[in-house]
């Protein structure tokens, strides 16, 4: 009877750390829109995510283009561990997923799904060659 209570506990040790293992890396992705591929793919940290959350927590303004994908630049997904709250005149929402776009002749900005069919995009106020650094990819900013 020991045995097998000590194999339980032993499997149920097991489960829970494969699936812990499961859920812990998140990556963001750097995609090349002229390659038309991801080019890059980074392991998220805390200082990936306490980059992007400042400029989410800084937003007091809407991207003024109408228009803003470009097929040139970058586009940067950021998975957000944990989500961000915020709660603003622009933005009210648990963010957990941002789209960082830096066009090669605009001035950089991040989108946001705030729900399954509303997209708002924001300028970015804080430093982008921070972000560039830790990601470690040279990204092309105005």
């Amino acid at each position: 009877m020991r045995k097998k209570v000590i194999a339980i506990i032993f499997l149920f040790i097991m489960m829970y750390s494969i699936v812990a293992s499961g859920k812990g890396f998140k990556y963001a992705e750097i995609f090349d829109p002229k390659q038309d591929k991801v080019v890059k793919v980074v392991q998220m940290n805390t200082k990936i995510n306490k980059i992007v959350a400042s400029y989410i927590k800084d937003v007091d303004v809407l991207y003024g283009k109408y228009n803003p994908i470009t097929d040139d630049g970058y586009a940067i997904r950021i998975p957000l561990y944990p989500a961000v709250k915020v709660q603003g005149k622009y933005l009210n929402a648990l963010v957990n997923e941002v789209y960082i776009m830096i066009p090669e002749n605009a001035l950089p900005f991040f989108m946001i799904f705030e729900n399954s069919d509303k997209l708002s995009c924001f300028p970015i106020k804080g430093d982008v060659d921070k972000l560039s650094k830790a990601l470690n990819f040279k990204l092309k900013i105005k």
